[in-house]
């Protein structure tokens, strides 16, 4: 089909209808609808769009691929549920939490608590700022700090990790978008997914800038004066209620990026189930082994073996299809052509089921949780999953419907903008307009949906346009495929409905305008540095890891040269009556050190 610029109109009315109505699933249906009314040729009936709306969203559910993504999806979900549920991942991380002393080594525990939950952020945010809310009141850390801490680790390192809920539909979404562009390969999504990795600077500098703030107790804008009114007991706090036995934690927990009735019902109904078993059968042991080592078992050995099965059988699978290392091939090229040739869809399906059956099992011996509660806790997590998968559905099928043969938006967009852009700046435009779609639509599931294999496509067709041939490899795809990534959370970090920031700053106790006013700022600094010592240079072939090391260095030079530290008063001694006590005495901490007078 000769593309034209009604190719662009499907992916158009999505997005449109996803800023307007701030829903997914809608404006992927009817982009799916429209795309179908627009491939029916001249001369046949109007009820061809119709067979092919059918054809085209049952050939994306029942492709092999797509099955095992979503197979994976639902394991993993539930090895989630199960790891939340349980209790032991809360007890590990409040265990840690008492060995912290200051400030900095409070809100220093978080940030390393968000990296350690790295598989999903939905986990991360609920599980971190529901357990380390004490410790941060404890040393008068403020909400919106706690809330910054949550939401600017979840995001990011679900984004950057190889094993997460995000992993397996960043692969997909790529994918997708090298079929469109006529790359074909068992496993060019995930070399794709693997080499965007340390192009996706905007992840990679707000985890950076995260762990400036934490360590060096500084801040700046409206996160300072929040810090100045914690320190001196005038926090404004948000504290949920929370007296519905968990109904009402189950329902925001598996909010989504679409809140349509059907799901709506869905969290509904297991909400009410899942809150009559917490009630019923909350298990003692979490009590009992608060704090305690044994609670490493079932919340590490889970995540663990998940890794190792999935790494264990993409090298086994690859070496079926390689053989054994040639004396003339290097150890790297013999392991990327491993991964070349492995099944990475069957390893992550094998991996999901491995770790969810450990984490049961685990909790089950270790913890002495009741059966009955993990069996639900796995319906919970993997109920989670249900509307990104159904988002997943229609993206495929509009991606489907893009190709080449049909509507062929790809090269369209690539003819029209090889005249008015230049390819280098591709990365940098797709991350800004990333940026804007998910804060105007509060997903950046949503907007990697719409966008990665658009983008994708678009970047390696302006690449053979140059000259450069179609190879995935080069900077400016690899930094385009980075940037729709980078793009999407930064948008999430700043919009006001989006289902993260939502989740923070509920987990934290946090008023929700305030977490957006605090957190808006270090993520438009952090987005300003990631486009101008990023994607800019990375575009003209500059290391994206000497790009990292500069934007990191400029991180730190704004955060010391800008912000300014909050200092905690000291705490008043006992003095036993008739005792005087000296100004230079009371001017001192517990420590001895003098405290700053204001």
């Amino acid at each position: 089909m000769e593309p034209t610029f009604t190719s662009l109109l499907p992916p158009i009315l999505a997005i449109v209808l996803a800023v307007a109505t701030r829903r997914v699933l809608l404006p992927l249906t009817a982009g799916v609808a429209l795309g179908c009314l627009l491939v029916v040729e001249e001369g046949e009936p109007w009820y061809q769009a119709l067979i092919t709306f059918y054809e085209t969203i049952t050939w994306t559910i029942t492709d092999g691929s797509h099955l095992r993504v979503l197979q994976f999806s639902l394991l993993l979900g539930a090895m989630v549920g199960v790891l939340e549920i349980g209790g032991a991942m809360a007890s590990f991380i409040a265990g840690v939490a008492k060995r912290i002393k200051g400030r900095r080594g409070a809100q220093s525990l978080v940030a390393l608590s968000g990296l350690a939950i790295f598989f999903d952020d939905y986990a991360n945010t609920l599980l971190v700022g529901g357990t380390m809310r004490s410790t941060t009141d404890r040393f008068k850390v403020s909400r919106s700090k706690l809330a910054y801490l949550v939401d600017s680790t979840a995001a990011p390192v679900a984004g950057l990790s190889l094993i997460s809920t995000w992993a397996v539909t960043e692969i997909m979404y790529m994918e997708d978008g090298l079929k469109d562009a006529g790359v074909e390969g068992a496993s060019a999504g995930f070399q794709l997914f693997l080499e965007s990795i340390p192009y996706r600077f905007y992840p990679w500098l707000a985890l950076v800038m995260v762990f400036l703030i934490a360590l060096t107790g500084r801040d700046y804008g409206p996160m300072k004066a929040e810090e100045e009114k914690a320190v001196g007991g005038r926090a404004d706090q948000d504290e949920p209620a929370d007296q519905d036995g968990g109904k009402q934690e189950f329902e925001s927990t598996t909010a989504s990026a679409d809140d349509s009735q059907s799901t709506s019902e869905l969290r509904r109904c297991l909400g009410e189930i899942y809150a009559a078993v917490v009630q019923t059968e909350r298990p003692q042991q979490l009590i009992a082994h608060q704090g305690t080592g044994v609670a490493w078992v079932p919340t590490l050995i889970p995540v663990i073996v998940c890794i190792l099965t999935v790494i264990g059988v993409m090298v086994y699978t690859g070496y079926q299809q390689v053989g054994p290392q040639s004396e003339e091939m290097s150890m790297l090229r013999y392991i990327g052509a491993l991964l070349d040739e492995c099944d990475s869809y069957l390893a992550l399906v094998i991996g999901g089921g491995a770790g969810w059956l450990v984490a049961l099992g685990a909790h089950l011996s270790a913890w002495s949780c009741p059966a009955k509660r993990l069996l639900f806790g796995s319906l919970r997590g993997a109920a989670q999953m249900l509307p990104a998968m159904a988002i997943l559905w229609l993206a495929w099928s509009l991606s489907h419907l893009t190709e080449k043969e049909f509507l062929n938006t790809g090269g369209y967009l690539a003819s029209l903008l090889n005249e008015s852009l230049n390819a280098t700046l591709l990365p940098s435009v797709v991350f800004v307009v990333a940026g804007l779609v998910a804060f105007s639509t509060g997903t950046s599931w949503g907007t990697m949906a719409i966008l990665t294999p658009l983008s994708v496509s678009l970047a390696i067709q302006m690449q053979q346009v140059a000259g450069a041939g179609l190879d995935p490899s080069g900077a400016i795809c690899v930094a385009t495929a980075g940037s729709v990534l980078a793009g999407a959370i930064f948008g999430d970090h700043c919009s006001p409905i989006s289902d993260t920031t939502v989740l923070s700053s509920r987990a934290s106790g946090c008023d929700h305008v305030a977490h957006v006013r605090t957190q808006a700022p270090y993520a438009l600094t952090v987005a300003a540095i990631s486009i101008v010592l990023g994607t800019v240079p990375a575009a003209f072939g500059v290391s994206p890891w000497l790009l990292l090391l500069l934007g990191s260095v400029a991180l730190w030079a704004v955060v010391r040269f800008i912000g300014r530290t909050t200092d905690r008063p000291a705490p008043r001694k006992q003095v036993s009556p008739g005792k005087q006590v000296s100004p230079k005495q009371e001017g001192r901490e517990s420590t001895g050190r003098p405290q700053r007078v204001r």
